[in-house]
């Protein structure tokens, strides 16, 4: 049975790998129902799931690295982005941003629209600039320049990407930096922090009034020792905290203000690839909605109230970045910058009615959804959302039109 990372999408659809072209025709050709690729299976919707096959890619016979030149590299689409980011840096190049998780295939994490923050920088489809991609009828084609802002964000929908040529810059080294702070100051100078950094982000804590804030900026400065990662200690002291809460709320309080007490500030450099990256040890669910940054304050502070009054289980932190603007269709950030809120919570939790109540507090205030995240919008909803989904519903029809990649889960969205 194949089930996702953190174990709340499963599917008994049989998975087949490829390891060529040739392979990949006579499934696509063969099949008696969708098909669904699969990169690390980090998204929590059903993007996968609900299918008759799950297509693996990660032993397709293709190079890390196909061409490279000064602004831009082809690479193999369905590559793991450490992986890329190791290559592209032998070459002197890198991602010019990337989000925390860096196991991801760079196909799954461009079709979702996965990003990292900063307030001029875009997110990782925002980067395509040419793709090679198998469509439903089994043909091998390249994207032409007016069907790029549907490719650039697809959902595996249109097919097989194989091959992305993407844009780069030189290889470079960020100087972190990482401290905790009151709650208030976070909210109050969250907008001048993205203007003052080229990455920003803060965790907000719940039940402990604070959070932690992390700035990277561009440094000629040479790598340092990296800190020691205390992430997952201080997710297991949380989880504790929040067990505490059943003895006296007091206690949670308490032991959440001894840790950030003890929480040291951070101040190293490194490569970009690995100082942006995290390792993910203890598995949650996640539901992480855009928003138009005016809206970003008044839903942080809701959220907060929310947890604080009806759902005091929750102890996860609440993830806030910025993502510039681009222009494909389907891309949570087309026509203008967002602020990226992402609520989550432990593995072994039931999510159903915080999620609920949060995903109200986002669609108020206009927020899309992160397609790898969850959330409930169908047809009607995303017809509200994307002025541009009518041209994505034709790019589809001609690169799919048999519906070999539609899941009946996505064509509850994608079906007019």
């Amino acid at each position: 049975m194949w089930t996702n990372w953190s174990g709340c999408q499963t599917s008994e659809a049989a998975v087949v790998a490829a390891s060529s072209i040739r392979q990949l025709q006579d499934q696509i050709s063969s099949a008696t129902g969708p098909l669904r690729p699969v990169g690390a299976g980090h998204s929590f919707t059903p993007l996968v799931t609900g299918g008759g096959q799950i297509l693996r890619l990660d032993h397709f016979e293709k190079p890390t690295v196909l061409s490279s030149s000064e602004g831009t590299a082809r690479v193999n689409a369905n590559a793991r982005l450490h992986e890329l980011s190791a290559a592209l840096g032998d070459k002197g190049q890198a991602f010019r941003n990337l989000g925390d998780i860096n196991v991801q295939s760079l196909a799954g994490a461009m079709s979702t629209a996965t990003h990292g923050t900063g307030q001029t920088l875009p997110c990782i489809a925002a980067e395509m600039s040419g793709a090679q991609l198998l469509t439903g009828t089994g043909d091998l084609v390249e994207i032409a320049s007016e069907d790029l802002p549907g490719v650039q964000v697809s959902l595996g929908l249109l097919g097989i990407l194989l091959e992305i040529e993407l844009n780069t810059v030189p290889a470079f080294n960020l100087r972190r930096r990482v401290g905790v702070r009151p709650l208030e100051d976070l909210l109050a100078h969250m907008h001048d922090n993205w203007a003052a950094h080229r990455c920003y982000e803060f965790f907000l804590l719940p039940h402990s009034g604070k959070g932690v804030q992390i700035s990277h900026d561009v440094t000629p400065d040479a790598p340092s020792k990296p800190p020691v990662d205390l992430d997952a200690l201080g997710l297991q002291v949380m989880k504790a905290a929040s067990a505490l809460r059943h003895v006296h709320p007091s206690l949670q309080r308490a032991v959440l203000g001894l840790m950030l007490k003890l929480q040291s500030d951070e101040d190293y450099i490194g490569e970009s690839w690995r100082v942006l990256s995290s390792t993910r040890a203890m598995r949650f669910n996640e539901m992480e909605y855009h928003l138009p940054p005016a809206e970003a304050e008044a839903v942080l502070r809701e959220i907060t109230r929310v947890i604080e009054t009806r759902h005091r289980d929750v102890w996860f932190p609440i993830e806030v970045r910025q993502t510039a603007g681009d222009s494909a269709w389907l891309s949570p950030f087309q026509h203008g910058a967002r602020v990226s809120v992402a609520v989550h919570m432990h593995s072994s939790q039931d999510y159903a009615g915080f999620f609920r109540d949060c995903e109200a507090i986002f669609r108020a205030a206009g927020g899309r959804p992160h397609w790898g995240k969850m959330h409930s919008l169908k047809r009607r909803d995303l017809e509200e959302l994307y002025p541009d989904l009518g041209k994505f519903d034709a790019l589809r029809a001609r690169l799919d039109p048999k519906g070999r990649f539609l899941s009946p889960p996505l064509a509850e969205m994608f079906l007019p």
